[in-house]
């Protein structure tokens, strides 16, 4: 583990105790997040979208995602977009609190941390498997990922472009009952 990923680990423990005594808000209901996945894209088959609202350390979660395959649905070209709300939850905005720009290189793959159109936003990529992760933080509340195997960095905004992030910042956390 790098050494501003344990100082970060650090942080975020620290924070997710403090709003655990403090309490938390609400998250967007799965029904709700769900509906800011899209459909479809040109060339792709979409699966079923998944959902699910836990609550790990005391801390309600929505996680929606889901999968599309390139032409058929077993093709070896895939996307996963997948969608948490964290919201109270200020382990969110620790984990991201260090990321900035960044790069790592190795011999298999590489690792950079940007902006993109405004968020902080991380880039893996592994050649081994040509498998490519873009994970996007939202407004101290959304964590984004798209998943990859066989598609480029630019296809991946791509991806990203195709959600409504204006329109998801606009729901306000609820202290009671099930968010907006």
């Amino acid at each position: 583990m790098k050494p501003r990923t344990l100082a970060g680990a650090a942080a975020a423990i620290l924070f997710a105790s403090l709003c655990f005594a403090q309490g938390a808000s609400e998250p967007i209901p799965v029904a709700k997040l769900t509906a800011f996945l899209p459909d479809a894209a040109a060339g792709f088959v979409a699966d079923k979208p998944e959902g699910s609202l836990t609550a790990p350390m005391g801390f309600r979660v929505t996680t929606v995602s889901r999968t599309y395959h390139r032409g058929k649905k077993d093709a070896d070209t895939t996307v996963s977009v997948k969608i948490t709300d964290g919201t109270g939850n200020d382990f969110f905005a620790a984990a991201h609190a260090t990321a900035g720009d960044f790069a790592h290189k190795t011999a298999s793959g590489d690792e950079k941390g940007f902006q993109l159109d405004g968020y902080p936003a991380v880039e893996r990529y592994d050649a081994t498997d040509e498998y490519r992760l873009l994970t996007v933080f939202v407004r101290d509340r959304f964590l984004i990922e798209i998943e990859s195997h066989g598609l480029d960095s630019d296809s991946l905004q791509d991806w990203w472009r195709k959600l409504d992030v204006k329109k998801l910042e606009t729901f306000k956390p609820s202290v009671s009952g099930g968010g907006e």
